[in-house]
């Protein structure tokens, strides 16, 4: 009985030394796990994102056939709402951000600014629709508001 609890005792500790190796192990990897990942050199990436399979007006159905039409409404203009917000990030942002940049007045030749003008014109042209867009997307939504705000059903 006593050489069990001796053992018993010695497992113990063994464990706790155990333990307090594989947080020791644990906390200096933590550091250096971001660092696994290269973006640049690992050709393979998992994407986690839950798929969802029904579409927006299978989950909007309700009793209620006026809401329906109304939520169908919000929900259409969420998701443009959505769509124009990754349009404005992904196509006119940079452009926006970095026109003219890189170039010193000095440096540049005579006419080179006009040339960079000029093919700066057909994206201010879609910048231009895109904003028009916005700005009927944004109209749109005022009215819905005050549709559902003002009405008496």
């Amino acid at each position: 009985e006593i050489h069990a609890e001796v053992q018993l005792k010695n497992y113990g500790k063994f464990l706790e030394e155990y333990a307090s190796q594989l947080k020791r192990i644990e906390d200096a990897l933590d550091d250096s796990v971001g660092d696994v990942w290269d973006f640049s050199l690992d050709p393979i990436a998992l994407k986690l994102l839950p798929y969802e399979q029904s579409s927006l007006l299978e989950l909007i159905k309700t009793e209620n056939k006026v809401l329906n039409k109304v939520i169908t409404v919000y929900a259409a203009l969420c998701c443009e709402i959505k769509k124009l917000k990754y349009e404005a990030e992904t196509k006119f942002y940079n452009g926006l951000l970095f026109y003219g940049e890189g170039a010193t007045d000095s440096s540049m030749v005579e006419g080179d600014c006009q040339i960079q003008m000029g093919r700066f014109v057909s994206f201010l042209q879609e910048l231009s629709c895109f904003v028009t867009r916005c700005y009927e997307v944004v109209v749109n939504v005022v009215h819905q508001l005050a549709v559902l705000y003002t009405s008496n059903k």
